[in-house]
Order: C-alpha cells, then sequence, then structure tokens
C-alpha cells in the first residue's frame, strides 16, 4: 500500500502558498502507476493554482520494492546541502520503518539515499533495461529444459551481474559453479546475443570468484524450510 500526506506547497515564483498532497510512501509493485511516476521523474511534481509553474515539492518520501530489493530515501534536492541532517534522519525514520514492516521488511536491506528524482530513475530504468534481457533468457531457459538460479537483486545491481542465472544440474543436485557455466554455456550455444550472461559466463569461468552469488531472500527462506 502507498500512502501520502498533504504540506504546505510554495511556488518558487512567490505565489501564494496552498495545500497539496504528495506521496509519503510508495510500494512499486503494488502502485504500478506510481513507479512510473518515478521512472519519469514526475514524483510529486505538482503546478501553482496561481501560475501554472510546474515545482517539485520540498518533501521527502520512500520507495520500496520489496521483491527487487529496492528501498529508497528521496529527497528534495535542495536538501543536498545539509546531507549529514537528512541522512541521519533517513537512519531514524529506516529504523520505524523496520519496526512497522517486521518480516515484510529484510532486516539486510540497505536503503539507497537520493536528493532530487534523477537516481531513483535511473535506478529503477536499469531493473527495467535487465529485466527485459532476462525475459528472453528466460523462455530460452524454459525451451532448453534448464534451472533457474534467482539471485538478491541488490547484490545483482552492485555486481552487475544478472539476477536471475540458469544451470544445468545433475539429478537432485542443487546449483553450483560448475552447473551454472553448464547452463550459461547451453543458453549462449542457443542465443549468443545475451550479453550480461555472456560478461557472467566470461567470469566464472575465469575463476575471479570461485562463491556463488548469494540467493534472492525469498529462495533462501524456501531453502531453509526445506531442510528443516
Amino acid at each position: 500500500m502507498s500512502f501520502r500526506g498533504v504540506v504546505e506547497a510554495r511556488c518558487p515564483k512567490g505565489c501564494e502558498a496552498f495545500e497539496a498532497e504528495v506521496w509519503s510512501f510508495i510500494h512499486g509493485r503494488n502502485s504500478p502507476e506510481l513507479r512510473e511516476l518515478a521512472v519519469a521523474k514526475e514524483c510529486n511534481l505538482l503546478l501553482c493554482p496561481a501560475c501554472g509553474a510546474p515545482f517539485f515539492a520540498e518533501a521527502p518520501y520512500i520507495y520500496f520494492e520489496p521483491e527487487a530489493e529496492i528501498l529508497a530515501f528521496v529527497f528534495p534536492e535542495s536538501f543536498q546541502g545539509q546531507e549529514p541532517r537528512w541522512r541521519r534522519k533517513m537512519n531514524e525514520d529506516f529504523a520505524a520503518l523496520k519496526r512497522v514492516l517486521g518480516e515484510k521488511m529484510p532486516f539486510d536491506m540497505e536503503p539507497e539515499v537520493f536528493f532530487g528524482p534523477e537516481g531513483l530513475s535511473e535506478l529503477l530504468s536499469g531493473e527495467d533495461f535487465r529485466s527485459e534481457e532476462r525475459e528472453v533468457m528466460e523462455c530460452v531457459a524454459k525451451e532448453l529444459g534448464l534451472s533457474l538460479f534467482h539471485v538478491s537483486p541488490r547484490f545483482a545491481r552492485l555486481h552487475v551481474v544478472p539476477s536471475t542465472l540458469p544451470y544445468s544440474p545433475a539429478q537432485n543436485e542443487g546449483v553450483t559453479r560448475q552447473n551454472l557455466i553448464a547452463g550459461l554455456e547451453k543458453l549462449l550455444a542457443a542465443n549468443d546475443r545475451l550479453e550480461a550472461y555472456q560478461a557472467c559466463l566470461a567470469s566464472l569461468r575465469s575463476g575471479a570468484d570461485q562463491g556463488l552469488p548469494p540467493a534472492r531472500r525469498e529462495t533462501r527462506r524456501a531453502a531453509t524450510s526445506a531442510r528443516a
């Protein structure tokens, strides 16, 4: 659920102040129309009723998209001059948010902090771009009978790796580095235009990282439940 409140808005051209509704908390999955506003850099964009000038409300908001492991505090650009103060406020609000959301808020989810709408827009646009290639990969993987390993989306963003990887396990075998390599080789033999997966295969083959990337939170919980 997304929430909004009322603020006193002041037009930068000096017109009379007026009350306006603005979004204070946006749940990206549950409110796709608000996600689109964030991508378009139009969230909390107001029009002055007196002169018609567009301007952003001087009010921060929180953007939450748990499936993508995105939690962002978006402050007005004018707040950047007092960044330490607002980062302290963000930490206080984050602690309160965890108490309210409980299990819906992963405790290892670190907030992103943006001043102005550009940062969140770029983050979400990048997610959309990567999802298009991922959808193609999943279709090809399904045709090839490959299994899918869901990586932590936050880890995938930070390390520039796909958030879903194909693997080719032996019977009753879980995901391993070797069967990830085998799955990627089969995938790219069928479609060699998947550039992010080409790069991932090259990295795995090089041995630069001998371990596996962390699984998405839901996948980790399912694995823990299965072992219990």
